[in-house]
């Protein structure tokens, strides 16, 4: 897995337990690398990443007031808690409960390094389908919240591992000396998972789940994308995070273990399929807000999900002892 244009290449891990997977969707472009449990899940989890990444990063984005500017206009504010000022440029989207169009500031669609005070966000890049892109803003957004104030229970449920994940993935990471400790916090009608993988070079990660199982799996996957992902890809702002946590592993692992009481077993079993709401809902309830897609211009192809009022966007943020690990 290493070098450019090596699209859909895909590499074994944790003895096949664990699938790696990389796509470029140009020469130019950033690389994506997901993890999956399947080698087909990583592969197209990966190409479908790619061709966003490389779509945000090329955006340049289009002069608010021009010609076919339609739609309602959202500002920085509704994104940003004392928003530094505002460039001319949006980008459109579409409503994913309504359908209405709308108007974004470029700030928060756009990737790479620019010249804006506001961190561009990774935080819903679609690349498997726009619900997975709402689940991921409502976990970093349960997670941001909850380490700026974490009066919620952080519920431990490392314990529990073996159920958790498959059984095989359990026993290679153990093999090879892999420390894996999971802890999830529960928000109305999601679960969301916290899941730190040490070693040579920690990782932290978090998703979303309707059950305690989907979302600690989906955290775990991304952990291993993570230590997989060249640091020279990352924006600013990401390496910062992600170096911290490497950096200071035992002090992360000891702020989750001393927050963290053990999880009632009942929670591990729960069953799926008992909340009929699907994510945009979930999102629009908790943040006041539909959640809006954007598009890429010609294939129509949604690569990025955004939504005021969720905790993945700020002004560039002053250093702090053990910073947030998710933007």
């Amino acid at each position: 897995m290493d070098g450019p244009g090596a699209a859909g290449e895909v590499a074994d891990c944790l003895g096949g337990a664990v699938h790696l997977a990389y796509a470029q969707a140009s020469a130019s472009g950033p690389a994506a690398i997901t993890a999956g449990f399947s080698a087909y899940e990583a592969q197209t989890r990966a190409q479908a990443r790619a061709v966003a990444l490389d779509y945000l990063h090329r955006l340049s984005g289009e002069d608010g007031g021009g010609p076919g500017a339609g739609g309602r206009r959202l500002r920085l504010a509704d994104f940003v808690p004392e928003p530094p000022q505002e460039g001319p440029l949006g980008v459109p989207g579409t409503g994913l409960l309504s359908g209405a169009p709308y108007r974004l500031p470029a700030e928060v669609v756009w990737l790479g390094e620019r010249e804006s005070l506001v961190e561009p966000t990774v935080s819903g890049i679609v690349d498997q389908g726009a619900s997975a892109g709402v689940a991921e803003l409502l976990a970093h957004d349960v997670v941001a919240r909850w380490w700026a104030d974490p009066r919620h229970p952080l519920l431990r449920v490392s314990a529990h591992l073996d159920r958790l994940l498959p059984v095989s993935v359990m026993a290679a990471a153990s093999g090879l000396g892999l420390r894996v400790s999971a802890f999830v916090l529960v928000a109305s009608d999601i679960r969301v998972a916290m899941v730190m993988v040490g070693g040579d070079g920690a990782m932290l990660a978090v998703a979303a789940g309707r059950t305690v199982k989907a979302a600690v799996g989906a955290a775990f996957l991304q952990a291993m994308a993570v230590k997989a992902q060249p640091w020279d890809t990352l924006t600013a702002g990401e390496s910062l995070r992600r170096f911290a946590v490497w950096h200071r592993e035992a002090d992360y692992a000891a702020h989750l273990e001393r927050s963290a009481v053990e999880a009632d077993p009942r929670l591990i079993e729960e069953p799926g399929g008992l909340r009929p709401s699907n994510w945009s809902e979930i999102a629009a309830r908790r943040f006041g807000h539909e959640p809006i897609a954007v598009e890429a211009a010609g294939s129509g192809e949604i690569v990025k999900v955004v939504c005021p009022g969720a905790a993945c966007y700020r002004a560039v943020p002053a250093g702090t002892t053990l910073p947030c690990p998710v933007p």
